[in-house]
């Protein structure tokens, strides 16, 4: 999209009055901190974040809220549905349903990147929008997207454990399980757990861009860590959970033969039933024995 047909949308989401608009972080798929964050910068929240309200009426700005997520038109139609036809105003109404499920998928991404900024500004997503500027932005941005996804993932582990009571939280990002095992959040791999014996036995690689065009890419990056971890013990379980999976990555998972599972990290994110069935499956690991 050309920068002025940004701007032109820009122009339009600050003239839209909020008065109206009920916030309810939990449903919207917000937390609570980064709309906090939001609301001291003095930025309007319909502004930063997506509202099915707003999108019902005005399915058009979908491509204000998928380029401030920076998210591909390819890649919003893979994991939901394609939009052009309300970007291209073709069509003039979106149906309320896919309004809600497209908000909470969009404001979960956006959550977790004003979350980790600790210099979050207005300014700074709206930059985002503007990628055409550089490289050096867009990659910045991505970077944030990223730690983003970890924290989500690790906010779906806390919960999970907290309510199964399968154990405590540690300094430092860690979790101290009843058996023994720790996990840990770090980088390379972004999610570690290690047994009483400090044996590594999972591994997991963490990618939310939707980027198409970089899958193969951060896939590429994920192999990496696994081989790593894989030479330290052959026997550890790595997991991929990213937001975009092309056929081409799909094949190259299956062909490498070194990643055991692989997940979509957006459907784990929106979808009870998918988070549900990641969590038994790995915690099914966690209590098998060696």
């Amino acid at each position: 999209m050309q920068a002025s047909g940004i701007d032109l949308l820009i122009a339009e989401i600050d003239g839209i009055g909020d008065q109206e608009l009920s916030w309810n972080p939990a449903e919207l798929g917000i937390s609570k901190s980064a709309l906090g964050k939001v609301r001291e910068s003095g930025a309007k929240p319909h502004a930063m974040f997506a509202h099915p309200a707003v999108l019902a009426a005005r399915p058009h700005l979908v491509a204000y809220y998928r380029n401030l997520a920076t998210i591909s038109s390819k890649g919003i139609g893979q994991i939901l549905f394609p939009t052009g036809r309300y970007e291209s105003r073709r069509t003039k109404q979106m149906p309320p349903g896919d309004a809600a499920r497209l908000c909470r998928v969009l404001n979960k991404i956006l959550s977790g990147v004003i979350d980790t900024a600790a210099d979050y500004s207005p300014k700074v997503s709206r930059d985002a929008i503007l990628a055409e500027i550089g490289a050096q932005l867009q990659g910045t941005w991505v970077n944030r997207v990223g730690q983003g996804a970890s924290r989500e993932v690790e906010e779906v582990l806390r919960r999970h454990i907290e309510v199964k009571g399968l154990g405590r939280r540690a300094p430092r990002r860690r979790y101290q399980l009843n058996n023994g095992w720790q996990i840990a959040f770090a980088s390379e791999p972004d999610v570690a757990f290690c047994d009483a014996k400090q044996i590594k036995r999972i591994a997991i690689e963490i990618k939310g861009s939707l980027d198409v065009a970089g899958a193969q890419t951060r896939y590429g990056e994920a192999l990496k860590s696994f081989r790593k971890q894989l030479a330290d013990n052959p026997r550890c379980h790595t997991i991929y959970l990213a937001s975009c999976f092309t056929d081409a990555v799909i094949a190259q998972i299956k062909a490498d033969g070194q990643v055991r599972d692989w997940y979509n990290l957006t459907s784990i994110l929106s979808d009870d039933k998918e988070r549900d069935h990641f969590l038994r499956r790995l915690f099914h690991i966690v209590k098998t024995p060696a």
